[in-house]
């Protein structure tokens, strides 16, 4: 049964943040929790680095996966984890060595709820970080009967002369796009048509991107192309269209 999940609230967004040392000017931590993976948070300073985030006394928000989109810490030994008391602190996961300036993916099995949480890095020189992503996967099953379609979406013009002949224009990498119907149900027993608008009230009335792991397992930040729509099967079952669009 292919399932795809949507990431959609970042505790670094409503939590008290701080991070080590003073950013650049043009370059402040509020970067690092904007959304936008093509913004930078940026420290010229050569130092260890702890990215720390208080989600205050109350109303603590479970926490299954760390993204960190781009970032130059390719070689740094890394940490993430969380505490109750912000002394003791408990490993989210095993510490890595950071191989490549990829995408950090760190899923846990079982969510986690706690007060605070931090990533470390350990001292280099001109450390930069466009986000970190801590958050809560909700997972829905995909209705296979309506035929999902995944495609690529080219940021490219295509220019003709008067005779014909074409030459391009790339402005910029090509988007990934997701289609989907999921199968949503809302009985005694299960809930995913509450999880489903529970995510979506996080987005501020769609306004804002988010976390997707596709059915093929492959994990992005994406956006609504225009407002999921609610097909009524049965009473208690809901197909539920939502276009995806990966975001650069």
């Amino acid at each position: 049964m292919a399932k795809i999940k949507l990431y959609t609230r970042n505790i670094m967004e409503d939590g008290t943040v701080t991070v080590t040392g003073t950013p650049d000017t043009g370059y402040p931590k509020a970067r690092l929790y904007d959304r936008s993976i093509s913004l930078y948070w940026k420290d010229t300073v050569t130092e260890a680095k702890t990215f720390h985030v208080d989600q205050g006394a109350s109303d603590n928000e479970s926490v299954d996966a760390l993204f960190i989109p781009k970032h130059n810490f390719n070689g740094e030994d890394m940490t993430w984890e969380y505490s109750a008391d912000d002394s003791n602190w408990t490993a989210a996961c095993a510490g890595w060595t950071q191989s490549g300036n990829t995408q950090i993916e760190k899923i846990l099995t079982t969510a986690v709820t706690a007060r605070y949480w931090r990533v470390t890095v350990t001292s280099m020189e001109n450390p930069q970080c466009s986000e970190i992503f801590m958050s809560y996967g909700y997972e829905f099953r995909v209705d296979f009967a309506q035929n999902p379609e995944l495609a690529e979406q080219p940021n490219v013009i295509w220019t003709q002369s008067v005779g014909g002949l074409e030459r391009s224009t790339k402005f910029g990498n090509l988007r990934r796009r997701r289609n989907y119907t999921l199968f949503l149900e809302s009985t005694n027993d299960y809930t995913t048509l509450t999880d489903f608008r529970a995510a979506m009230d996080d987005l501020d009335h769609y306004s804002k991107p988010f976390y997707l792991k596709d059915h093929e397992g492959t994990y992005f930040m994406a956006r609504l192309v225009g407002a999921p729509i609610e097909t009524f099967i049965t009473e208690g079952h809901v197909g539920m269209k939502v276009n995806f669009l990966e975001m650069l």
